[in-house]
Order: C-alpha cells, then sequence, then structure tokens
C-alpha cells in the first residue's frame, strides 16, 4: 500500500493519525497538526515525514509527547541543532528535529529519531498564517496534501534526497492513516457561507462563528481547501496584541494593520508599458495546464493597451522568446503572437526558471514603459533561492506578477518572485480558472504605482512605532494591504485612542487612509492552548514577515562581503530564536533526555510520506517521464518533439499545418507566411474573443458571424451605423454579455478597451439604437450602459 514505505525494505512506516485543530479569527489562521507514530518494529526506528507548507507560515510550536513524557522543542541555529540530534541519538536518547529544507522554504522535515520498540510517540507543530483573499473577495484555507517532485539543474531530473521518494514508487491507494480536520471560525462580521469545492465537510453556522469538521468520508488525495465568505469584506481594521515578557521582540506590542484601497478609476489606469510572459514549458506543464494557459494567454494578449510593448517567453531546459526584443503592440504583431499560440505545447523538457529571468533582465529597457514580468509556472524547482535573488535584484527597474499552478506548486517561488519583485502572486488549483487568476494581476499592472508609501502614526507620548516590514508592500485598488508594527514605550494604563493613516500618491493624486487604534494595557482574555489559538499569533505573524524581508534584503547583498552576510544572517537568527519561528537559518530541536535508560538496538530509518507527493507522476509525458529518466537534461534545446495538430484558431490567425519543432522560433516563422498559404487550419473559433483586433474594435466577416450564430448577409443587412467595425464591436460586446456572463472577470477588461474604442468613434448613432438593434439580431437582452459605459 502506498504512502508510509520504508526506503530500503518497504516495511510500513508508522504514522497513524493526523488530527489538525485550526482556528480562523478575522484574516489570521493558526493551525496545531498532531501527528501519530507507533513503532511495531522490535527495533528503534527513525521515522522522518516530509510535507509542504506555505512559506509565509510562522511555525512557532513543536512538542513531541512520549510515554507520558512532554519534549518540547527549542528553536535553535539549525547546524547546532542537527549536531544535537545526532549526538541524541548516538547517545541512546530519543530526539526530535524539525527544519525548513535548505533549498525551498516552503517543504519542511520532521524526524523522530531512536523512537522504542513498540511505543507510540505524538509529534505535534503549530503555525500561522494570514489566508490569501480571492477575487471574489473570500478567504481560502489550505490544509496541504501535495509535495511535488521539483526539478534539479543538477541532474536534469526531479531530484529528492532520500529523505523525499523511493526510486520507482507509483501512488495505488489512498494513505492507509486517518486524517482528522476541526475548523473554528470567528469574526467581527457575520458570515455568509464557508464552503469546499473538493473536500467534503459539515459547517455549522452560528452568526459570527462556524465550526467545520472533516467527514469520515474524505479522501486525502488532495489539498483541503476551504473558502470563507465575510460580510463587510472590504472594511479596514486594526488589531493590537499587547506583548509579553520584560524584553526582546515579543515584549512590545504589536498592531495588524488591514486597508483595502478604492483605486478604481479609469484615469488612473495606464496605457504605457512593457509586459514580457514568461511561460513554462516544461513537461510537467503537459495536459490541461498549457491548454487553459494558451487560452490564458490570447485573453491577455487582447487586454493589453494599445501602444504598449510586449513579449512571449517559454521556458523548459531551454527557453524561447517569441521576438528578439519587445514589440510595440498592433495588429501586426497582436496577430505574430496569437498564431504563434498555436504550437505551443509543454515540450521543453524540464524546469529552468533562473535562465530566462536572466534573458529578460539582459535586454535594453524602453524609455517611457516601465517593465512588468508575469510568470507563471507550476513551481517545481529546487534552486528558488537564485530565482528570488535575481528578481530582487532588479526590482527597482521591473515589477514581477507570478501565477502558481496546481497543487504542489512551490510557494517559496511563486511568492517569493512576486515578494522580492514588488507584484503580486496567485494560486491556481482544483475548480480554479487561471484565466481569472491571470486577468487581475493584469489589471494590478495596468495600474500605475503607488509612491510615497508611508505610515503616520497619532500615538501616545513617548510610544513610537517600528512598521515591518520596513518597506511597505506595493499597493492595489481594491487588494488587501497588510502590514505590522511594534509599538515600543510605555502605554498609558487607561484605554488610548490612537490612529495611523496610510498615504501615497498616484500620478498626481495624493492618497489617504485613516485607522482608529485603541491601545490599553490589558489584553483580551485569551483561551487556553488546549481549547483556541496560542498568545501572541501577531507577534509571531510579525517577526516571519520581518524574517522574509531580511532574507530578500541577503539575497540582494549575496555579492557583497562576507561580513555583511553573516551579519544579516545573526540579525535573523536572534529574531527566530527570540520568536521561536523557525527560519530558514535555525530549526527545532527537543531531546528526550528524561528517560532513565538508553534506548538499545541498531536504528532503522522509515521514511513517512504525504499520499499524493507523486500523484504527478502518472501525469502522460510529465513528471513520470522526467523521474525515470526519460526527459531532456540542461543543455537540451527542446524536448521531444510533438506531432499534434495546431491548436484550431480562427482562419486569419491560424498557424499553417506543417511540422516546426513545437518552439516559438519556428512558429513565428510559419506566422511571418502568407495568409493565404496551403495548409491553414480553418476551424472557426468558439468565441469571439481571437477575432478582437489590438486597438479593440472586431471586424464583421465570416468568423465573427460563425460565432454569433447569424449568416454574414443578415448582419450587413441589419447594421444601422455607416462604419461596420462599430456595428461588429457592439454584436461581439452584446455576445460577451450574454453567453460568458459567469466569466466576465476574464473578459472585462479587454471589453472595456472595446467600450474606449466605441466612445472615440461614436458620431451619428446613440448606444440605445445600436445596442438594441444587436440585441434584436441575437436575441437577447443587454443594458446599453453595460456596453457603451
Amino acid at each position: 500500500m502506498y504512502g508510509l514505505r520504508c526506503q530500503k525494505t518497504a516495511k510500513p512506516v508508522p504514522l497513524k493519525e493526523i488530527d489538525v485543530h485550526v482556528d480562523i479569527i478575522g484574516y489570521v489562521s493558526n493551525v496545531t497538526s498532531s501527528l501519530e507514530y507507533h513503532n511495531e518494529e522490535d527495533n528503534p526506528i527513525e521515522a522522518v515525514f516530509v510535507f509542504p507548507l506555505d512559506e509565509s507560515s510562522a511555525v512557532y510550536k513543536f512538542e513531541a509527547l512520549i510515554e507520558g513524557r512532554r519534549i518540547i522543542g527549542k528553536v535553535k541555529e539549525k547546524q547546532k541543532a542537527r549536531e544535537e540530534y545526532d549526538d541524541a541519538i548516538a547517545s541512546g536518547e530519543g530526539a526530535f528535529l524539525f527544519e525548513e529544507d535548505d533549498r525551498a522554504g516552503d517543504v519542511f522535515k520532521c524526524s523522530v529519531g531512536n523512537l522504542p520498540p513498540k511505543t507510540s510517540a505524538t509529534i505535534q507543530l503549530s503555525y500561522v498564517a494570514e489566508l490569501p483573499v480571492e477575487a471574489d473577495s473570500s478567504l481560502k484555507f489550505v490544509l496541504p496534501g501535495v509535495l511535488n517532485p521539483r526539478y534539479s539543474s543538477d541532474t536534469g531530473a526531479a531530484a529528492y534526497d532520500d529523505t523525499y521518494i523511493v526510486p520507482g514508487d507509483v501512488m495505488t491507494s489512498g494513505a492507509p492513516y486517518k486524517l482528522k480536520l476541526k475548523v473554528n471560525v470567528s469574526s467581527p462580521n457575520s458570515i455568509d457561507k464557508i464552503d469546499s469545492p473538493k473536500a467534503s465537510v459539515d459547517v455549522a453556522y452560528g452568526g459570527t462563528s462556524a465550526q467545520v469538521t472533516l467527514k469520515d468520508d474524505h479522501k486525502f488525495d488532495s489539498d483541503v481547501e476551504l473558502y470563507v465568505h465575510y460580510k463587510d469584506k472590504h472594511k479596514p481594521f486594526a488589531v493590537t496584541e499587547l506583548g509579553q515578557g520584560t524584553d526582546g521582540f515579543m515584549a512590545d506590542h504589536t498592531v495588524m494593520l488591514t486597508f483595502v484601497p478604492d483605486l478604481s478609476r479609469e484615469d488612473l489606469v495606464t496605457n504605457c508599458g512593457e509586459f514580457i510572459f514568461i511561460l513554462d514549458r516544461s513537461g510537467s506543464m503537459s495536459g490541461n495546464k498549457i491548454k487553459n494557459a494558451r487560452e490564458t494567454l490570447l485573453l491577455f494578449l487582447k487586454s493589453l493597451p494599445i501602444g504598449c510593448y510586449f513579449n512571449i517567453v517559454g521556458f523548459g531546459s531551454s527557453h524561447q522568446s517569441l521576438f528578439k526584443g519587445s514589440q510595440q503592440y498592433d495588429n501586426k504583431s497582436l496577430k505574430t503572437a496569437c498564431k504563434a499560440l498555436g504550437k505551443m505545447e509543454a515540450d521543453l523538457g524540464g524546469t529552468e526558471i533562473l535562465q530566462p529571468l536572466q534573458y529578460v533582465y539582459k535586454q535594453p529597457p524602453i524609455a517611457g514603459h516601465p517593465r512588468q514580468l508575469f510568470l507563471l509556472t507550476d513551481g517545481e524547482v529546487w534552486d528558488t533561492q537564485a530565482c528570488v535573488s535575481e528578481v530582487a535584484k532588479h526590482a527597482d527597474s521591473a515589477r514581477c506578477f507570478s501565477v502558481g499552478i496546481g497543487e504542489g506548486a512551490s510557494t517559496a517561488l511563486v511568492k517569493g518572485v512576486a515578494r522580492a519583485g514588488r507584484g503580486k502572486a496567485e494560486f491556481v488549483s482544483g475548480t480554479d480558472r487561471l484565466q481569472a487568476k491571470v486577468m487581475r494581476l493584469l489589471s494590478c499592472a495596468l495600474q500605475p504605482t503607488v509612491t510615497g508609501v508611508s505610515l503616520t502614526w497619532q500615538l501616545p507620548d513617548g510610544v513610537t512605532a517600528m512598521p515591518i516590514p520596513s518597506t511597505p508592500p506595493p499597493i492595489f485598488s481594491g487588494d488587501r494591504f497588510i502590514m505590522y508594527a511594534q509599538l515600543q514605550g510605555q502605554l498609558p494604563v487607561d484605554v488610548t485612542e490612537a490612529s495611523v493613516t496610510l498615504s501615497g500618491q498616484v500620478l498626481t493624486e495624493e492618497i489617504k487612509h485613516t485607522l482608529d487604534l485603541t491601545l490599553k494595557t490589558q489584553d483580551q482574555e485569551m483561551p487556553s492552548a488546549d481549547d483556541g489559538p496560542e498568545p501572541q499569533q501577531l507577534h509571531r505573524l510579525a517577526a516571519k514577515t520581518l524574517v522574509k524581508e531580511l532574507e530578500v534584503n541577503l539575497e540582494k547583498d549575496s555579492d557583497n562581503s562576507e561580513t555583511v552576510s553573516d551579519s544579516a544572517k545573526k540579525q535573523i537568527i536572534d529574531l527566530s530564536v527570540a520568536a521561536n519561528v523557525v527560519s530558514k537559518f535555525t530549526s527545532f530541536i527537543g531531546v528526550d533526555s528524561e528517560r532513565e535508560e538508553p534506548i538499545q538496538g541498531a536504528m532503522m530509518r522509515r521514511n513517512v510520506r504525504p499520499p499524493m507527493m507523486l500523484a504527478c507522476m502518472g501525469a502522460p509525458g510529465g513528471m513520470r517521464r522526467r523521474l525515470v529518466g526519460g526527459g531532456p537534461g540542461p543543455g537540451s534545446s527542446q524536448g521531444p518533439k510533438t506531432k499534434k495538430k495546431a491548436r484550431a484558431m480562427p482562419r486569419k490567425m491560424a498557424m499553417a499545418a506543417r511540422p516546426m519543432g513545437g518552439g516559438f522560433g519556428a512558429g513565428v516563422a510559419a506566422a511571418m507566411d502568407d495568409d493565404d498559404e496551403e495548409g491553414e487550419d480553418s476551424t472557426p473559433p468558439s468565441t469571439v474573443i481571437p477575432l478582437q483586433m489590438a486597438e479593440g474594435s472586431w471586424e464583421l466577416d465570416d468568423d465573427l458571424a460563425a460565432v454569433l450564430g447569424v449568416k454574414l448577409d443578415r448582419l450587413t443587412k441589419e447594421c444601422p451605423v455607416q462604419k461596420k467595425a462599430v456595428w461588429a464591436t457592439v454584436l461581439a460586446l452584446v455576445w460577451l454579455h450574454t453567453k460568458m456572463a459567469d466569466k466576465k472577470v476574464e473578459w472585462q477588461m479587454l471589453a472595456r478597451k472595446a467600450t474606449t474604442w466605441l466612445k472615440a468613434h461614436q458620431e451619428g448613432w446613440s448606444a440605445d439604437d445600436v445596442v438594441g438593434k444587436a440585441c434584436t439580431v441575437l436575441g437577447a437582452k443587454v443594458d446599453p450602459s453595460a456596453v457603451l459605459g
């Protein structure tokens, strides 16, 4: 049975149950996971459990219960913790080690050493995390169940050490251990609903609270996702958490600030910029991933503003650029790019992200057009820090947005590059649509940068605020903006009113948002550890946020002196130890030193792996091929050639149906051929989107008529205006509002461009007349204001 297996002997690994308790309070989740092990063998064992965890999670507690003894883990410098663990094992003592992987901040390893024969042990870890906000303003909680194999440039294959993978093992059934999950949700605002698209759950509501439990028939074959919908979801707020102790980071009071700025005005949308789409075309992107990527890229291209510059870079073991340099966005360049989409496959081998990033950053900048990068990947790489460092070095000249595709996408990579590039990250899994996520990012990229962002505090005398992070994160309209601050100094005994103002400038307009704070010396009564969340959650989150900022700065300064590097590492280690939050340079270590006798017998190693870690190995042509050595290694020009027919495109944008080697370069060469070349795919499109011109209009032709389901002769006869493109554009917009209303978030930007074009050509006709006529022809009902604004 798959899931718990010894690497050498294939004997079952002794994990029996996982019990997870979650408290969601507002925008924050506090998670406590208990893992029960039982050694059924005649020798002591070392059990190793590797699992994914969001890189922004602050793990602050690690304990073990064995034979009635509770061993509390302490955060120590990583190498010292490892040495202490090894010494304890060698001395016959039980030991427990929890650490972040050296190569990726979202992979953690728990080692249980010298577990005596016929003995049970329970490992308990707790972490706190911010909940991401989805496009519909719901909060998303994820209990990860998937760890995808990750590509290593050193081997040209998916790379794991011996704690990660048993060679040749393939998932055949579910995990032989139980998963219990209980979630308590509470909020100052009422809860509209809680749903889960994949997990089987029971929900009991109570106004501003709710309880969620996992049903017994749930199969732990994917991430567990919960979506929490609050009322008054856009309301800004501030939460103050008092410090404990007399000195250090945890003694100062911590404030969490949440703003939701509204900058949604058309005059605050920029029409300039250089937009570079960096697309993962490695083997792991095969199937629906690359199909959705093609559709998303089409939406992306159609939504760009006229006059900007753009390029597309595909990458795998090598990288290929659509143009030698970014081209100005017009009908000619748009046509070339759309033709290239038809041959875009996941055929470039492994996953080498660093090289295409370096290639893009080496391209000369275009004056007056700020560079915006869009990285779309399933994130299966190990050189995460190198990629984040590369983006951080160029953060002043280019923003970076990123999308993680599929369950198991590396949060360390996807969030890391977005944070370093002062952009925004999104993740797509399960029933999520990639198109909606990318369009959300493009909307953010088209917003001008908010400059001069600062916080102004009104505090009692003698109290000062230290913001965390020191540099405010980027601000995007309608997007949640979170910062922390430590209040240093003595607070008054009485309740004190204070305030903080977020200010900045967008183009020539100044923005300001003020939040009132209530400060008091007595904190709210906190429940016990057994009944609810641990105290000082916000302190842990603030500490983790500061650690991440220091790590990014460390990567930026990696080329500087060793003294600077050592000093920065010490600062991270000191903060990690003070807040008891594990980091890249620290680990939790616990030693069972109270056992009266040393553990006897040769210790055997047993590997415990998540049940879905190798799920992607079954994907045809994807990770399974790379794991067994069938994929191309570094330096190869591309992956296996494909004989698949080009994806159907409209006639005037279809690619010539001849072998092109599957790459962008060959595809572009064919795209530059005569449109009437023999062998052209004449399959009409299924939506109006591929037919839109760069400036936002549509043409009245056979392709549009085929999508609308009305003969071209009738459309021409019914045309109520002199300019046929106006009539065609109104027809296309009415069709979108009617046939694709449920996907408006995906096409609203290209529709906005069409509306702008119509307004520029609104001479001698009224919106009521033309839209009304279009509705009659198409049998639709659309308000003219929806089309013309």
